[in-house]
């Protein structure tokens, strides 16, 4: 009892404190970005959600490891954007930086942006600046796409160990996978959250295969952020699917 009403009041304590915080409502057009090697920059929208207030919007690129880089600039770092309106960021490329990663295979950073809001005039309210992080891809020109119906994550294998899967992508772009399940709707025991297999290597995934399964559905996140299922055939070997794997 003494227990039940102890987390009543923390409970109560949270919701009045959140209540009365202040939060940043900035947001982006996009939940990916690709930057090809052939272009000098690639331009993000963000939007300013709260339509009472301005908000300030920081933003700023970092490695893999999430550590700064001087590779890829944000432009504007720092802007404001007024209640319920929209601006734009450009990152750009530096190419005495850029053309010494590798230009065989994608390098993945990470585009952050924090939403500061204003100051508030009220005694005792919690000001929180929000974060929102997304993948940001740098595509060398020689790895480019044709066009929008080139789908090279159609090549990811999935080879079969008793119930145990690894991924294998013989591509030179990230895969992000977000579904593994026997069937469309039925997902994969041990399964739960999504797994990038990088370029040119594999991974091994926490999620069982029944040993008699033939068919395996595979969601991935494709240029757009929009999610692709396919049915992938399995033999005792491997699960691929038809037309996309080599043999």
């Amino acid at each position: 009892m003494k227990n039940s009403r102890l987390t009543g009041v923390v409970m109560f304590m949270l919701a009045v404190t959140w209540s009365q915080c202040g939060q940043a409502a900035v947001s982006l057009d996009r939940t990916r970005i690709i930057l090809d090697g052939k272009d000098k920059s690639v331009s993000v929208t963000l939007s300013n959600d709260d339509r009472h207030a301005p908000n300030l919007a920081q933003s700023w690129v970092t490695d893999a490891d999430g550590n700064k880089t001087s590779a890829l600039l944000v432009l504007p770092p720092l802007q404001r954007i007024d209640a319920g309106q929209k601006s734009q960021v450009r990152i750009t490329q530096v190419r005495s930086l850029t053309d010494h990663l590798p230009q065989d295979r994608e390098t993945l950073f990470w585009f952050n942006v924090r939403g500061i809001p204003p100051k508030p005039d009220e005694a005792n309210v919690l000001q929180l600046a929000m974060q929102s992080r997304l993948k940001l891809f740098y595509r060398p020109a020689s790895i480019m796409k044709k066009d929008s119906s080139d789908r090279p994550e159609r090549r990811l294998v999935a080879e079969r160990e008793g119930e145990h899967l690894t991924l294998k992508n013989p591509t030179p772009y990230y895969i992000t996978v977000v579904w593994l399940g026997t069937q469309s709707s039925q997902r994969l025991n041990g399964f739960r959250n999504a797994v990038m297999v990088p370029p040119f290597g594999s991974l091994p995934v926490k999620a069982g295969l029944p040993v008699k399964a033939v068919q395996l559905w595979v969601g991935y996140v494709d240029d757009y952020g929009g999610l692709q299922m396919n049915r992938y055939t399995c033999d005792t070997r491997r699960c691929v699917l038809k037309g996309g794997a080599p043999s």
